[in-house]
């Protein structure tokens, strides 16, 4: 069975990848991931999906597939609705199963996503709650208790 992951790119690599690597030992491992970039951040969305591929194939994994929605203006809000709407409809034709997460990217980019999630019924919602003596840093220096993947599908 497909599934999808469904990001956000961020002004730093720690708040894209480490939510991925969470879900991916909480055995969510993605056949396919979209993440949605802005020229701004190109750089760090460019790192963060090389990171990506590394941590769905170091959990057993395929090489994910990996589409990069680019859009020149970071408010365009019809744009970042189209991106969401793009990612689900293809999720759906592959009757894969789906994940959002809200974690990175900018609030504006979080809150579209957490309501297209609800929308579209996708089967986790992912914010991950970071202690903030670890903010910025990478999944595996983590203690497991200063990390908490929490699926939103499950708290309403």
């Amino acid at each position: 069975m497909e599934r999808v992951w469904i990001t956000n790119g961020s002004t730093s690599v720690a708040p894209v990848v480490n939510p991925l690597a969470a879900a991916c030992h909480d055995e969510f491992v993605p056949t396919d991931i979209y993440v949605l970039n802005n020229p701004v951040i190109a750089d760090v969305t460019d790192a963060a999906t090389s990171l990506m591929k590394t941590v769905v194939t170091a959990h057993g994994g395929s090489e994910p597939s990996i589409t990069v929605e680019t859009i020149a203006d970071e408010r365009d809000f019809q744009a970042i609705i189209e991106y969401l709407k793009t990612a689900l409809e293809a999720s759906t034709d592959a009757a894969a199963s789906v994940a959002i997460d809200v974690t990175p990217g900018r609030k504006f980019w979080s809150i579209i996503s957490f309501r297209a999630g609800f929308e579209y019924d996708v089967d986790h919602l992912y914010y991950t709650h970071v202690d903030g003596e670890y903010f910025g840093e990478s999944f595996p220096t983590i203690p497991r208790p200063a990390i908490e993947l929490i699926d939103f599908t499950e708290v309403f």
